[in-house]
Order: structure tokens, then sequence, then C-alpha cells
């Protein structure tokens, strides 16, 4: 027998499954090559762990499950009605498929419902100021 046909007939050695003539032969050589002996054991050493693995009882990390379970509590419920936030995130999403972006330099966009929102937010802060100095100037 050579190394090549003991590499192919090495995993049914393992599970026995050579005749007597098959195995006298496969013993005779690994027990006068130290490679194939090398492989032998190797394999052997993993088929036997994947064996045992089936076998080992894990046990999950401590507090796993009043994690999974404090998780699950926080889900809404199935046909539930959606969260305020879902609703102005859906409404916020229909709104830039409806208006679109707006080019800049470069290849880059932004929403056009941030470029509202920018300006919404500097007008705010403008009437805020005025109202602060009139509000100064009167005295209160």
């Amino acid at each position: 027998m050579d190394c090549a046909e003991l590499r192919r007939l090495i995993n049914r050695y393992i599970d026995g499954e050579l005749g007597y003539v098959e195995t006298a032969d496969f013993r005779r050589h690994v027990a006068f090559c130290p490679d194939c002996s090398l492989e032998l054991r190797e394999l052997s050493d993993v088929r036997g762990a994947l064996a045992r693995w089936g076998q080992t009882e894990l046990a999950p990390a401590p507090g796993f499950a009043d994690r999974v379970m404090d998780t699950v509590a926080g889900e809404p419920l199935p046909g539930a009605p959606p969260s305020l936030g879902e609703v102005f995130g859906e409404a916020l999403d229909e709104l830039d498929r409806i208006l679109g972006k707006v080019p800049l330099p470069g290849g880059r966009s932004i929403p056009v419902k941030n470029v509202i929102g920018w300006s919404l937010a500097v007008y705010a802060g403008f009437v805020y100021g005025r109202r602060r100095a009139r509000d100064e100037r009167a005295g209160y």
C-alpha cells in the first residue's frame, strides 16, 4: 500500500469499514510511514472531538435568559400599532421619496427635507433672537 491509497482509505479505516486484508495492509503501512501515522492520529483526534462535541452540555452565560426576556418584553406585540417614532420615520422616508435630493458640489447630495429642516431651524433662531432683543429693550 502506498501513501495515496492510504489517504483514500483512511476514513473507512477509522469507521471500521475495511476488510481483514485491507486493514492488515493499512496497519503495516502506518507502522513504517511517519507521515501517514501522523495523519491517522490527527484525523482520529479531530473525528473523536467532533463525536464528543454533540455530547457536550453547554450552559448559557449567567443572566442570559433574563436578558432575552427583557429584550422580548421591550418589543411591540404582533399587530400592535407602530410607535410615533416609526410613523414619523416612515413619513420622512416618504417625504424623501417625493421631494428628492439637492445636488451638491463634488457629486454629493442631501435630502430636500434636510434643507427644509435646517431652514426652519435658522428661521426659528432668528425669530427667537428678535423676540429676545425686543424683550430686553422693553426691560423684561
